[in-house]
């Protein structure tokens, strides 16, 4: 049993370890940089022309080509919650207990003692004297609330009392940001859509490539325009879109990079642009029994192959595959066969030995493509909680390093014909700014006192 309790309250420790906290944050700094760095969401065909097999395996084993959805990246934000969670529950109660702590009995010997202290006289009557240190102190630090003091005058004035929670203010904030972004990482999604002009679709792929993501509305591409700079680069490209839906056109704008269209908390960003293609006009040879078929294939259309009862299909498109050029993705369906057969097949190498499915030789003879538009999507649910998390982190930064608690103490008893005052402060932080306001306060207070001293001399001399 002891055991037992020894290794919760380690494991307790271990969560509310400020150590944890730096290197968590730190890791997640590091693996930012590497999502920043690292081109996010390419489609597999891209990261093959961009990095060696061996680099290739490294980043699909880690996931660092949609490193914020992976599952060891949502760990350290879980981590970092239950880290901060448990930091919270550790050192709360105790500041939360300093802060309701009062020194309900101050001697002048102990006030003296501080680093911020000053002992000043005055002839003053004693309750015109205390009316004036508290019309002084009121209004150049705060109100003076009375301490117990049989033999005169105790009280104290407080700034800044609830700043030290400020930093818990940081804490809370940093975990509405953690879970913003956990729900936009477990809620959310990210991909791409391809649309040829005049048509609308309403699937998008997802950047892991292993599922498509239906849409409750469809986005028509009406107009893709794209301006070029006199060296061939582009310039400019843009998208006129409508949104669809159940049937009826319902919201139209044109698009552009960095000026994208939101509807219904799903943002399509101008990623790109290309050519699709359409329709492959192409030959099959039955290599058993030596027919040819000569036939035209809309794309991602299913057509029997003419005196047989097999079908055929082109299934997807590239435009350079692995540097062979243009490539169409061919997939036969026999009868019999359970399974359905399928190929790349290069469309400027006919004659390549690879060039085959099943027992079919094919020869693609021409290609007819169309312009579509490339859009980014993005769907995040926890961006309203990002944001609301980064304001209250910027507020709660901001008062936790510019406010500070401090405290201001006055001692004061009659003494033979006069009365002595004693004005002592502690700043939990910044002292250079609270050594400046203390001095002012005293040297106000002070100059008070004087001048009416010099008034009580003048009226006294006058009545002689």
């Amino acid at each position: 049993m002891a055991q037992k309790e020894g290794f919760w309250r380690s494991l307790y420790q271990g969560l509310a370890s400020l150590k944890l906290t730096v290197f968590v944050f730190l890791t997640l700094a590091i693996c930012s940089l590497v999502g920043t760095l690292l081109p996010q969401g390419l489609a597999p065909h891209e990261m093959e022309k961009q990095y060696s097999p061996g680099m290739l395996w490294f980043i699909e084993a880690l996931g660092l080509n949609d490193l914020y959805r992976t599952g060891w990246f949502r760990l350290l934000l879980l981590l970092l919650c239950i880290n901060l969670i448990v930091c919270t529950i550790e050192r709360l109660p105790k500041t939360l207990k300093l802060l309701q702590r009062r020194d309900e009995h101050i001697s002048p010997e102990k006030l003296l003692k501080f680093n911020y202290s000053r002992e000043i006289s005055t002839r003053m009557p004693w309750e015109e004297a205390m009316s004036r240190v508290n019309r002084v102190v009121s209004e150049g630090f705060a109100a003076l609330e009375p301490l117990d003091n049989p033999a005169g005058f105790s009280a104290l004035a407080e700034k800044g009392r609830w700043s030290p929670l400020m930093v818990y203010i940081v804490h809370l904030s940093v975990l509405v940001v953690l879970f913003g972004a956990l729900m936009g990482s477990l809620f959310g999604f990210k991909g791409v859509m391809n649309i040829s002009e005049g048509e609308a679709s309403d699937e998008v792929l997802s950047y892991k490539g292993d599922k498509q993501i239906v849409l409750p509305f469809q986005v028509r591409c009406d107009k893709f325009d794209v301006s070029f700079y006199d060296t061939g680069a582009p310039k400019e490209y843009r998208s006129d879109l409508a949104i669809i839906e159940k049937g009826q056109e319902v919201h139209k704008q044109s698009i552009r990079v960095n000026d994208p269209l939101t509807y219904q908390g799903v943002t399509f960003y101008q990623a790109s642009y290309g050519s699709t293609l359409k329709l492959a006009d192409v030959e099959l040879l039955d290599r058993n029994s030596g027919k040819s078929y000569k036939m035209t294939l809309p794309f991602r259309e299913t057509r029997p192959i003419p005196g047989t009862r097999d079908q055929v299909q082109i299934m997807d498109y590239q435009q350079d595959l692995s540097r062979f050029g243009p490539a169409v993705a061919v997939m036969i369906s026999k009868e019999g066969q359970q399974e359905p057969e399928g190929s790349w097949i290069v469309v400027n190498m006919p004659d390549f030995h690879g060039n085959r499915v099943g027992s079919y030789q094919i020869k693609v003879t021409r290609l007819e493509k169309s312009q579509y538009t490339g859009l980014q999507v993005k769907r995040d649910p926890g961006v309203w909680m990002v944001w609301l998390g980064f304001t209250a982190m910027v507020i709660g930064i901001g008062m936790t390093f510019y406010t500070s608690h401090r405290k201001i103490w006055i001692w004061a008893a009659p003494t033979d014909g006069s009365s002595k005052i004693i004005i002592a402060g502690r700043a939990n932080k910044n002292p250079l700014a609270f050594e400046q306001e203390f001095n002012e306060l005293c040297q106000q207070l002070q100059d008070d006192l004087k001048s009416s001293d010099a008034m009580d001399k003048k009226n006294k001399k006058r009545g002689k």
